[in-house]
């Protein structure tokens, strides 16, 4: 007696059920790796469109500083409390009445004869004067 088997059985085996998950899991992977990549490539682009709009907003901040008048001006070198037309009359009075001075003894005093000068008190000035009583 010759046994028929069956070559084919409506029933699927094991190891082709288990292989048929293991594709749909590695599928499942693949899907969510596909969406995570998605989602980090809109993350990066957004993080591009924020460093571009910082830059655009630099460049204007630092063009509009540029075009902004100073506030504060440090003076100039060459000039000083005192024009220049006054300096030189003032030195041109010292070198004609130094020599006055020199012959005097005292370059304070221009003519030796003068009065000395008296405060609001009426004390001389220039001199010690001893104000304790």
């Amino acid at each position: 007696m010759v046994a028929i088997t069956a070559t084919n059985s409506a029933t699927p085996s094991i190891q082709t059920s288990l292989g048929r998950a293991r594709v749909e899991q590695a599928r499942r992977q693949a899907d969510q790796a596909e969406a995570t990549a998605r989602d980090l490539r809109s993350q990066a682009d957004e993080a591009e469109r924020q460093a571009d709009s910082s830059e655009d907003n630099l460049h204007k901040v630092t063009a509009s500083v540029q075009q902004e008048e100073v506030t504060y001006k440090p003076p100039d070198k060459s000039t000083s409390e005192v024009p220049l037309k006054v300096q030189k009359l003032i030195e041109q009075m010292y070198s004609v009445t130094s020599g006055a001075r020199a012959q005097s003894g005292n370059p304070l005093k221009t003519q030796a004869n003068a009065a000395p000068v008296v405060n609001s008190q009426g004390q001389a000035t220039g001199r010690i004067v001893n104000i304790s009583a």
